[in-house]
């Protein structure tokens, strides 16, 4: 399968298993993975940056729509694509090419350590925007640090039921 198609296909699954599936309203519960974050984390990383900020944008733009959260995913997904070659420098500071990683063809353990960290930076600036003061600094703890975990759990699931179609 070509590249492009396969991350539309992405896209619009994740996007509607982000919608339908772990929507808070429907589960009766605050606390929801946002697993839509894998797609930042599996996007290729030859791609421009610019094309990374835009995709970003759009991916946060979409969940924003379907939550009307007023664009604190929109923020916190431009800020992961922004930090992105931080990030990969910093989890794969040993692969001698950058440019020739393939992240969806890495290791588990390594892709998991990189999609935890993605995760946990992600959801800090979600709730940072959502909580808006520092009066709701307990909120904001529980809040980024539950999600997160629950985040993490279902995108190492996502990615452990996928292994065979991402490579």
């Amino acid at each position: 399968m070509n590249r492009l198609p396969k991350l539309i296909v992405w896209f619009l699954t994740l996007l509607f298993v982000q919608a339908f599936v772990f929507d808070s309203m429907l589960l009766g519960t605050p606390f929801v993975p946002f697993i839509y974050v894998l797609l930042l984390i599996l996007l290729p990383n030859d791609l421009a940056s610019w094309a990374v900020l835009l995709t970003g944008f759009f991916i946060g733009l979409s969940i924003d729509f379907i939550y009307v959260s007023g664009g604190v995913h929109t923020t916190a997904c431009i800020i992961i694509s922004y930090a992105r070659p931080l990030f990969i420098r910093a989890v794969y500071s040993d692969t001698i090419s950058l440019q020739n990683l393939k992240i969806e063809q890495e290791s588990f353990g390594e892709l998991f350590r990189y999609t935890a960290f993605v995760i946990l930076v992600h959801h800090f600036f979600v709730f940072v925007f959502v909580a808006g003061s520092t009066e709701r600094i307990g909120w904001l703890l529980n809040a980024w640090l539950t999600n997160s975990l629950i985040t993490i759990l279902a995108s190492a699931f996502i990615l452990v039921l996928t292994q065979s179609i991402r490579k």
